[in-house]
């Protein structure tokens, strides 16, 4: 083993609404020249790793109040009929509709509670509004969004920004401006030994001329804060203090976290479980890939890689070395909420698979500004499966073959 880091007919309206994004049919991972993230330099990421893998208006809590199925076919069927490629200039609306299946917060609170926004939006010159950090995430690269792990288990995730997608995997967006605020509840055995190695949670906070970051273990809650501004940050720091200490103090007193919803998994898959997705022979074959092995993510570590963890939701690649990858497959277990929300970032393609059964669905998401590879997404069961190659034909090959390992 090489180491390294509506169901039915409404989803049917809801995928056929979508159309496709005029970029061309290239993405992503082995990207040619990846930018770096201030994450990466905190160290909190997971390097040049490989495709690893909720905002609240004042109306309603994300994650606590939801709206019907319904809502997202409707949502999807009034968006643009078009993409565009430029970013986004005003911010996102506040409201927007929630699938079902998202676990509650386990720590009871919402993103209205967790702070004011005022605080948020004192931070900037320019205005900023809650937006899903879901839909955010999807709108940059090709990945199950990172944070969607965080809610799995029961955490929160709350984001308000100028509408410009933001995903830190592949980089900071220069015009992004923006807060995320993310809450990581404790595993029942504890946080897990790459977190202790780490020495994660830790305690940090540090601005520096366009970013803000903090970091704090608050009872059995691991909290971060995080802020990107550009020209657009206020060099106040007594207001990032304030808003910092505004989420400290509300996941103190929410605290502690009721008991899990999911079983907690501890260690990273091995080598039988990667097999158990697609045998690594099957993916020398399909990738044509001598003597690929099997990659299991390792390296740094950070709030959202210990939820992913907890969420049995780290994933498998295959490939010679960290420069010869040849395929990866990420999960979310019980995800299909998440999937139909990365919908809505209106970056993938409808697509018709072998071995796709009544009920599931299938997309594909590229994304040029990353590289070559694009990723098939399946919806199967109540699970997201994320399925990435170095091209469209391999990444459909490949989840086909994921779809006959499901299906027997």
């Amino acid at each position: 083993m090489k180491s390294e880091p509506p169901t039915g007919d409404e989803l049917t309206r809801l995928l056929g609404s979508m159309k496709r994004n005029v970029l061309e049919r290239v993405a992503q991972e082995p990207a040619p020249a990846k930018r770096k993230s201030v994450r990466h330099i905190f160290g909190l990421g997971f390097g040049v790793a490989a495709l690893l893998g909720v905002g609240a208006g004042a109306a309603f809590a994300l994650g606590v109040i939801t709206a019907p199925e319904e809502d997202a076919a409707t949502v999807a069927t009034d968006a643009p009929t078009t993409a565009s490629t430029e970013p986004a200039t005003t911010p996102a609306p506040s409201e927007y509709a929630v699938t079902p299946g998202q676990p509650a917060s386990r720590y009871g609170l919402d993103c209205g509670t967790v702070v004011d926004p005022a605080l948020v939006s004192g931070l900037f010159a320019t205005e900023v509004a809650a937006i899903d950090p879901i839909v955010s995430e999807s709108g940059v690269g090709i990945a199950i969004p990172r944070r969607a792990a965080i809610l799995a288990v029961g955490g929160l995730v709350c984001e308000w920004s100028n509408g410009v997608p933001m995903n830190e995997q592949y980089g900071v967006e220069p015009d992004y401006v923006g807060v995320t605020i993310s809450v990581v509840p404790r595993a029942a055995a504890g946080w897990s030994e790459y977190a202790t190695q780490h020495g994660m949670p830790a305690d940090e906070n540090q601005c520096a001329d366009t970013w803000c970051w903090a970091s704090a273990a608050v009872g059995d809650a691991w909290v971060t804060v995080s802020a990107y501004g550009g020209a657009e940050l206020a060099t106040d720091a007594s207001g990032w203090q304030s808003l910092v200490d505004a989420v400290i103090g509300a996941v103190g007193s929410a605290g502690p976290a009721a008991a899990p919803t999911v079983t907690e998994r501890m260690t990273l898959p091995g080598p039988e479980d990667c097999d158990a997705i697609i045998p690594v022979d099957q993916v020398a074959s399909i990738t044509s890939t001598p003597g690929a092995q099997v990659m299991i993510g390792s390296g740094g570590w950070s709030e959202w890689a210990e939820a992913r963890l907890h969420a049995d939701a780290v994933g498998c690649g295959w490939g010679v070395d960290d420069l010869s990858r040849a395929a990866r497959v990420d999960w979310l277990h019980e995800g299909r909420w998440a999937y139909l929300r990365m919908l809505h970032a209106e970056a993938s393609t409808p697509i018709e698979l072998a071995g796709l059964a009544s009920g599931d669905v299938a997309s594909v998401r590229c994304d040029e500004r990353f590289g070559t590879t694009c990723a098939v997404d399946l919806a199967v069961g109540r699970d997201w499966y994320n399925v990435t190659a170095n091209d469209e034909a391999t990444a459909i090959a490949l989840a086909e073959a994921v779809l006959a390992r499901l299906g027997g």
